[in-house]
């Protein structure tokens, strides 16, 4: 397995029991995006597509999801954002960054605002901007 630059979107009725490197797998009725991991470990790679998740965005180049995938509990740790079909890699995050993340998700699912929402927001935008800008 190879790594990949690119993922072209597919919508699927059913999950694959297979998935293809380079193939980004969109299933509305299991709101769930799927691919291989795109620096070619092979580990599939699960966005739940809900509010409390993932966001995925159609665009004429390919699809985009947000926030970005972080693969920190594989071998790999690869980190990247999908952005209009094109993966945009991003720095290694240290255990603390991935804790604080996890910690912002947990709070958001069960709909607690965090607290200091707007510094997390801003290093949401750093980030970005760091590695698209």
């Amino acid at each position: 397995m190879t790594r990949v630059d690119r993922l072209i979107t597919v919508f699927v009725d059913d999950i694959p029991e297979h998935l293809e490197d380079g193939f980004l797998y969109v299933s509305r009725e299991c709101h769930v995006a799927l691919h291989n991991c795109a620096c070619g470990c092979g580990e599939e790679v699960s966005s739940p597509l809900v509010p409390t998740e993932y966001t995925l965005v159609m665009e004429d180049e390919g699809a985009s999801i947000w926030p970005s995938i972080g693969n920190h509990d594989f071998t790999c740790g690869s980190h990247y954002i999908i952005e209009r079909g094109r993966i945009r890699w991003a720095g290694k995050m240290s255990r603390a960054q991935i804790e604080a993340g996890r910690a912002h998700d947990r709070l958001l699912k069960r709909g607690v605002p965090p607290k200091g929402i707007k510094a997390v927001i801003a290093w949401f935008k750093r980030l970005w901007i760091k590695f698209t800008g």
